[in-house]
C-alpha cells in the first residue's frame, strides 16, 4: 500500500502545498511489528546450521515469513519465501569494527518453494560456557504497519542541527505535517519493546548504524566549519541508501539489540549476504 500517497492527499486537504507535503513525505517511513521468534529454524535438507566456524554455531532469533506481511511501497521486501536471523549477541556487542561484527550474524533467505525441514541442534563445542540458548520457545507475533519518524522532528528548532534546520527550511507547516502524521497512524511507539520491527528507522540508544556507516567516509570530508554540515548530510544520504531489515530485544539479553539494515537496491535484488549486523548494548 501506498502510505505516502494517503498522506499527500490529507495534506492537500489542509492546504498544504504539494511540494512541501512532498518533501515532509519523504522524511516519513513505515515498519511492521511481525515476525517468528525462537522456534527451530528450517533449512533446506543438508544445509549447515550457520555457525562462526564447526562448532561455534549462531544462535536462532527469528524467522520472517515474508507473504503474511503487509505490503509496503518502496520497501521492497520478497513477496513469498523467509528470511531467518541468527546472532551471536556477545560477541558482536564486543566486535571491533563493522566488518569484524559481521562473522557473528547472518541472514539466511529460502526462496518461495524451497523444501525445508527443522534443523537439528549443532554440536556446540561452547554449550557449557554459553548463557544465551541456541534457540528458544517459538511465540508467533502479530503483523502491523507502524509510521516512523526522525527523533529529530521532535526537538525544538534551536535544538535541530544546521542540517536538519536545512532539510525543514522550506516546510512552514512541518508542525501541522507531524500532527496530520499522528492523526493519520495514531499510537506511535518510540521503542522495541519485545517485537520485531521490519523497516522504519534505526532505533539507538548511542550512535545509529547510520551514524557508524557515515563515520566509514568521515575522512573523504572537508576541513573546516563545513565538516560538520557536511558530515550529517553525509549520514542523511546514508539513512536514504539504507533500511534496517529488522530490529529486535535478543531473548535472554538484558539491553541487548539487534539490528540488521540492508541497502534499498541489495533487498530490491534479494541479496540478503549484504545486510550488515549491528547489534548493540544499550546501557
Amino acid at each position: 500500500m501506498d502510505y505516502h500517497d494517503q498522506f499527500r492527499r490529507a495534506a492537500t486537504e489542509l492546504g498544504v502545498p504539494e511540494d512541501e507535503s512532498a518533501r515532509f513525505a519523504d522524511l516519513i517511513r513505515f515498519r511492521i511489528r511481525a515476525g517468528r521468534f525462537g522456534g527451530m529454524p528450517h533449512l533446506p535438507a543438508g544445509t549447515p546450521w550457520p555457525s562462526i566456524w564447526p562448532g561455534a554455531p549462531l544462535a536462532f532469533m527469528a524467522s520472517l515469513d515474508c507473504a503474511a506481511l503487509p505490503r509496503i511501497a518502496g520497501f521492497a521486501l520478497p513477496e513469498a519465501g523467509s528470511l531467518l536471523f541468527f546472532l551471536a549477541s556477545a560477541e558482536a556487542v564486543e566486535s571491533c569494527s563493522i566488518a569484524d561484527e559481521q562473522k557473528f550474524a547472518r541472514v539466511v533467505h529460502l526462496p518461495a518453494g524451497a523444501e525445508t525441514v527443522a534443523a537439528e541442534p549443532p554440536f556446540d563445542e561452547f554449550a557449557e560456557f554459553r548463557d544465551e540458548p541456541l534457540f528458544g520457545p517459538e511465540n508467533t507475533l502479530f503483523a502491523k504497519v507502524e509510521v516512523d519518524l526522525p527523533d529529530w522532528l521532535d526537538l525544538a528548532e534551536d535544538g535541530r542541527s544546521e542540517f536538519q534546520k536545512h532539510l525543514t527550511r522550506d516546510m512552514p507547516h512541518c508542525a501541522e505535517l507531524t500532527a496530520l502524521v499522528e492523526r493519520l497512524w495514531p499510537g506511535r511507539e518510540p521503542w522495541i519493546g519485545e517485537d520485531f520491527l521490519i523497516g522504519g528507522y534505526s532505533i539507538s540508544a548511542q550512535n545509529s548504524p547510520e551514524t557508524q556507516l557515515a563515520d566509514e567516509d568521515e575522512t573523504h570530508l572537508p576541513p573546516g566549519p563545513e565538516r560538520l554540515y557536511r558530515w550529517a548530510e553525509a549520514e542523511h544520504r546514508v539513512m536514504r541508501e539504507w533500511v534496517p531489515l529488522a530490529q529486535f530485544s535478543v531473548p535472554h539479553k538484558e539491553y541487548v539489540i539487534g539490528r540488521f539494515l540492508i541497502r534499498h537496491e541489495d533487498l530490491a535484488a534479494g541479496r540478503f549476504d549484504k545486510a550488515l549486523s549491528f547489534c548493540e548494548f544499550t546501557e
